[in-house]
């Protein structure tokens, strides 16, 4: 009798088990609102299966062509009426940090900020009803977030990003009472002040983010040097955002591959290395910068794209933006500088840089020919030289680099935003 008890008791668990097993969704990953491609899914096919319009899939994913999806890439799943579920649009919201006041509860406080409660929920990882004690910092879309301005002494306003993409250039700006000796430090090197005014009184400087900086909160120092030689100095956090960069091999020929040596792509790291960590007392350039090649020309190759080479150690991220054109095409200066060299190398091929003064270069490699030498003046749109397929290069095309006090930075940033 006991053995028939313990048998059926068995059975009912099994039977329970496979009853839970069938309620849950049939795919899992919908729930969470996310689905990772798998060998021979289409996007027509994964929104026909999830039941959303294939338009919003694209858009919810930043999709730039449908056709080409990879196994194991995760994607957003939005709601049946294309709109994005709240723990996937947490995932991809940038965010700052907000300060709790007494009183608060999450809900009260995305009320006051005009925001989806659940998302701020979401975004904290604890619900709306959640006390919060006054001063506690609270995560909310980055763009409810008002620049943090505060004063140091003599520094009377300092605005400061409180978030920045991998990558990508934060922007710092100073004013003070009278002219002082401003000190910044970021990441370990030291920030680079620009005068933007003949009184000494307002200063800018650029805060560049290494693309492959990881995500995290990182401390800002701004400050100055007193008369009497002491720093005063106040931190900051920076969240540092993940980027979306993705990942590429590139497969180069053998015959280019026979002269990469490790010596050779030492000597040429430390060559440029050297040329763009100078700090020039000059700045050559105020506005937004222009486009070095026609528009024509797309680009074949991000910033930032995470990079494997089969042959050569030559750095693990594309430090540049390709832009794809026939042997020939003109490249011109994107604004105002001086030429500090010109010259053919290993790795870069025929190879340009400019310096634009306290610490801003760009560089462009792999030239067919160069149409300026070192010392050269240049001003907006002059011809450097001809685009081509010199160097480490598997086809014709430009690769323009832009460096900020060494650091390896997005230059289609600085296409689109006003310098200062």
């Amino acid at each position: 009798m006991e053995r028939r008890n313990s048998l059926a008791t068995g059975r009912f668990l099994i039977t329970l088990l496979l009853l839970l097993t069938l309620a849950r969704p049939l795919h899992a990953q919908d729930a969470a609102g996310a689905y990772t491609v798998a060998p021979g899914d289409t996007l027509g096919a994964i929104a026909t299966k999830f039941g959303v319009p294939l338009d919003a899939l694209i858009v919810a994913n930043a999709i730039d062509d449908p056709n080409r999806i990879r196994v194991g890439q995760v994607l957003v799943i939005p709601n049946a009426d294309g709109s994005l579920p709240v723990a996937a649009l947490a995932a991809t919201t940038a965010t700052g940090v907000v300060r709790a006041a007494a009183g608060d509860t999450l809900a009260t406080l995305a009320a006051r900020y005009a925001l989806d409660p659940a998302l701020v929920a979401e975004l904290n990882g604890a619900p709306g009803t959640r006390r919060l004690f006054p001063g506690q910092p609270v995560r909310v879309p980055a763009d409810v977030v008002p620049p943090m301005t505060v004063t140091l002494g003599a520094i009377t306003a300092l605005d400061a990003p409180a978030e920045i993409v991998q990558g990508r250039t934060g922007r710092v700006d100073v004013i003070s009472s009278r002219p002082l000796n401003l000190i910044g430090r970021w990441n370990g090197q030291p920030l680079t002040f620009i005068p933007l005014g003949e009184d000494g009184l307002h200063h800018f400087a650029f805060v560049p983010v290494d693309a492959l900086l990881e995500p995290s909160v990182y401390p800002l120092e701004i400050g100055y040097i007193t008369a009497r030689g002491v720093e005063i100095v106040r931190s900051w956090p920076v969240t540092v955002v993940a980027g979306p960069y993705d990942y590429q091999e590139i497969v180069v020929a053998q015959e280019k591959a026979d002269v990469l040596t490790p010596d050779v792509v030492v000597a040429e790291r430390e060559r440029v290395v050297a040329i763009w960590s100078q700090i020039s007392p000059t700045l050559w350039w105020r506005d937004v910068f222009q486009r070095p090649i026609s528009v024509d020309y797309p680009t074949t190759s991000p910033f930032g794209t995470r990079r494997t080479y089969s042959v050569a150690d030559i750095g693990n991220f594309h430090a540049g933006q390709d832009f794809g054109a026939p042997e020939g095409t003109l490249i011109f200066a994107p604004a105002p500088g001086v030429v500090v060299l010109a010259e053919p190398l290993a790795v870069r091929g025929n190879a340009v840089i400019i310096d634009h003064g306290q610490g801003v270069f760009t560089g462009y490699w792999h030239m067919s020919e160069m149409k300026v030498t070192p010392g050269t003046r240049v001003e907006t749109g002059d011809v450097l030289g001809l685009v081509g397929n010199t160097g480490l290069s598997t086809g014709a095309h430009l690769h323009w680099e832009l460096r900020i006090d060494g650091v390896a930075v997005d230059p289609m940033q600085f296409l689109d935003e006003a310098p200062f």
